[in-house]
């Protein structure tokens, strides 16, 4: 690749790592947020699940927002959103505002995403793939960072505000990489990007599209069993028997395993055009990590399945991220067809960690949990085994 792709390369890797730490960075202070803002658990739970909530409902108005201010104005405008609703933590001392900062955060996210799918179909064409890998290590980069140090910023600088607005900093750093992007890019081919297809005709909707449908329950079942496993992972090592550090060790190796596949896969993957084995693979991998975790086995199995989970959740995430790129002609109908995948995917992906959390209410133990994420980590290899077959690739 030549020095202009490189500053892109580069740009959508650090716009990536500010995706997640508005949301991953408050689990570890839950409790403190709790006592300082007098929350019911209730409450600060919606620090958490607005944002989600807000990235499936919100991904609809991608199209809007990449018409009305072009494909790279918007990712620029969307990442300035975060990062305001990240620096006003630095003056949450009401649950309000900070609520308020969780729905604009949730907002930003939610439009980013798509647009820098189709940016990257855009730009990148058959290297898109690895792009993509780079993409899903910067979302997953972030995301651990902030849940691992934020903890400590707030014992070093002595309040948990301090702590949540300091992550306003990989925003700025976000806004000054797209800043060249936003400079070089004539409008004109900002417009190609974000509007309509190659005579003017507008690409049909992927709403009308059963492949589309069939992404989003992919897509969906993958994030419900991703964000399950993220909470319920820790305390299912501590049933076999490990301490509650022992099992957040269990819960980091797991992050770290991820973040690799996530990496390599897709490279991997980039050398055919043929996506099935690597889907199927993955989705088949996840099935089997979750059975371990369902079973009644030694504490060793912990780790078993960290790398089973961690290599097939990590695997999905991007491949799912490249399939809309496969089915599109222009990054237009990619960011669409990416909006319309999320936008299914993280509702239903809000709704299964809280069956599985009321499954252990009802049971006492975390094994009829894991239970109920097996039986969507099958449904999850049924779709996969249905999209096994491209459309470029179907006999004429």
């Amino acid at each position: 690749m030549g020095k202009a792709l490189w500053l892109l390369v580069v740009a959508v890797f650090v716009v990536s790592l500010d995706l997640r730490p508005p949301i991953t960075s408050i689990g570890p202070l839950v409790l403190t947020i709790q006592r300082s803002l007098h929350m019911n658990a209730a409450e600060v739970s919606l620090l958490t699940s607005i944002p989600v909530f807000c990235m499936g409902a919100f991904a609809p108005l991608t199209g809007a927002v990449a018409a009305r201010l072009g494909m790279n104005r918007a990712i620029f405008a969307c990442v300035g959103l975060v990062g305001l609703a990240t620096l006003v933590r630095f003056f949450a001392h009401a649950s309000w505002l900070l609520l308020a900062s969780a729905f604009a955060a949730g907002v930003g996210i939610a439009i980013c995403g798509p647009l820098l799918s189709g940016f990257i179909k855009h730009h990148f064409g058959r290297r898109a793939p690895a792009v993509i890998g780079l993409y899903s290590v910067g979302i997953g980069l972030g995301a651990l960072a902030s849940a691992a140090l934020s903890i400590p910023l707030a014992q070093a600088l002595g309040s948990w505000q301090a702590s949540l607005g300091m992550w306003t900093g990989l925003a700025v750093l976000g806004l000054v990489a797209w800043w060249p992007v936003l400079r070089a890019a004539p409008r004109g081919d900002e417009s190609d990007a974000g509007g309509l297809r190659a005579g003017g005709l507008a690409s049909p909707s992927p709403w009308r599209t059963g492949r589309a449908w069939l992404l989003l329950a992919a897509f969906g079942l993958q994030s419900g069993i991703y964000y399950s496993t993220t909470t319920w992972l820790a305390p299912r090592a501590e049933e076999t028997g490990y301490s509650a550090s022992g099992a957040g060790v269990v819960l980091t190796v797991f992050a770290l395993i991820q973040m690799f596949a996530s990496l390599v896969m897709p490279l991997a993957m980039s050398r055919t055009r043929n996506r099935a084995p690597w889907l199927v693979a993955s989705a088949s991998l996840t099935l089997m990590g979750l059975v371990v975790c369902a079973l009644s086995l030694p504490a060793w199995s912990a780790w078993l399945a960290d790398a089973l989970l961690g290599v097939g959740l990590g695997g999905l995430f991007p491949i799912l991220l490249i399939l809309p790129l496969d089915e599109t002609k222009s990054g237009d109908d990619a960011s669409r067809w990416t909006a319309m995948m999320q936008c299914g995917g993280y509702l239903i992906s809000g709704v299964v960690p809280i069956l599985a959390g009321a499954i252990k209410d009802a049971t006492g133990n975390f094994l009829d949990s894991f239970w109920l994420l097996v039986a969507l980590a099958a449904g999850l290899v049924v779709c996969s085994l249905f999209l096994h077959k491209r459309p470029s690739q179907k006999v004429a």
